[in-house]
């Protein structure tokens, strides 16, 4: 039998088709988790999805093994992942769901079909506790209900903050001794960007270009800042399945010339990028953590965004003026003063230092959280 392992299930392939710096993260997961539990000698396995199996050959060796196609069919992938280790013989001591609902019955069937009762942690990364998260769309109503389900099962979950795991004791009724709180690291450099006080008269949206992001409140909001600003420019930088719409509707509200879309970057593409923003935008309705909002302070960049835990969480980390909370039903004057104040707002490079130190601890603390998870169950 194989080493000891930790198992992450990913059903939907988003680990595995999420690019080197998302495969590179769960590497430094994995140095973590040999280093804070040797005795233990265990291992990380993530069990993904994507369009090719074992693409790479390398079978039960191979860090991120792909065994299906992207689906929502739980029980056939946990059908697949036993297979899989019933061949290599694997000894699986933690199974960690991406999601309460498809990765999660995903080990909760894995653990009927090996007839094992392997601990289960939950991640959490979005504010499904929140009830504008259940608003946006049908999905999230149904993805709720699920939730409501699992989360109580799990051993372990894992949120990114403080106030989305207040949430979640609030709403599902988990016990706060259950929740372990730990962002997501971020691949930094090891200084700021060094940006003047008065920034480019731009706009910058990042991320994934999709309905429920807000996407057609932030053109309301260019149309309103473009009435007394013929200089302004958009950055949009990002892809999903409302882009060309997106970008036709940002084309009739200012002129293409002043928009500039970069597609989606790869983070060492996207930290040469921050120069040509003066003010990030978010327009997330609901954000648990909010990473590039955290990356647009690194780089020295300001952010305008609506009110969510995510937001709330970096406004106790950082000065005063540097987020500014983004209201729509304020008039078009007051609006168009908040962008020009945050246009002269000099972002300190203490929230950079900070952040940079503490997220450095952030994959040692997650690979802690398995291994107390796995002695709980013992």
């Amino acid at each position: 039998m194989s080493n000891p392992s930790v198992l992450i299930l990913d059903p939907r392939g988003n680990i595995a088709v999420g690019g080197k710096d998302v495969i590179a993260r769960h590497e430094t997961y994995a140095k973590e988790l040999f280093t804070q539990g040797k005795s233990l000698r265990l291992d990380l396995k993530v069990f993904s999805a994507g369009v090719s199996l074992q693409s790479s050959g390398k079978g039960k060796n191979e860090r991120v093994i792909t065994i299906s196609k992207p689906t929502f069919n739980s029980y056939m992938f946990a059908k697949k992942a036993h297979k899989f280790i019933k061949i290599n013989n694997l000894n699986v001591k933690l199974l960690v769901a991406g999601d309460p609902w498809e990765s999660y019955w995903s080990a909760y069937f894995l653990n009927k079909f090996l007839n094992k009762r392997i601990p289960i942690q939950i991640q959490v990364h979005g504010d499904i506790a929140d009830p504008r998260w259940r608003r946006i769309n049908y999905r999230n109503r149904i993805r709720f209900s699920l939730a409501k389900l699992s989360l109580p099962k799990a051993s372990s979950v894992r949120a990114v903050t403080k106030y989305q795991a207040e949430n979640l004791v609030k709403a599902f009724g988990i016990k706060r001794e259950r929740i372990v709180v730990v962002p997501v690291p971020i691949t930094v450099v090891s200084k700021s960007v060094a940006l003047q006080s008065e920034r480019p008269e731009t706009i910058g949206l990042i991320g994934r270009i999709h309905q429920d992001r807000g996407i057609w409140e932030f053109i309301r909001l260019i149309r309103i800042l473009n009435s007394s600003s013929k200089d302004l420019k958009v950055v949009v930088i990002g892809d999903g399945p409302s882009k060309d719409k997106f970008l036709l509707k940002l084309s009739s509200v200012i002129p293409k010339n002043r928009i500039i879309y970069l597609g989606q970057l790869p983070e060492s593409e996207l930290r040469k990028a921050w120069k040509r923003i003066g003010v990030l935008v978010s327009m997330a309705p609901v954000e648990s953590y909010g990473r590039v909002i955290r990356e647009s302070l690194i780089a020295g960049v300001p952010v305008w965004a609506k009110a969510s835990a995510g937001v709330k969480d970096l406004m106790d980390n950082c000065k005063k003026g540097e987020v500014k909370l983004l209201d729509l039903s304020k008039s078009d004057a007051s609006l168009d003063k908040d962008f020009k104040t945050l246009l002269k707002t000099k972002v300190s490079s203490d929230f950079s230092k900070r952040f940079i130190k503490e997220n450095n601890t952030y994959a040692a603390k997650l690979a802690i959280s398995w291994i107390n998870t796995i002695n709980k169950a013992k």
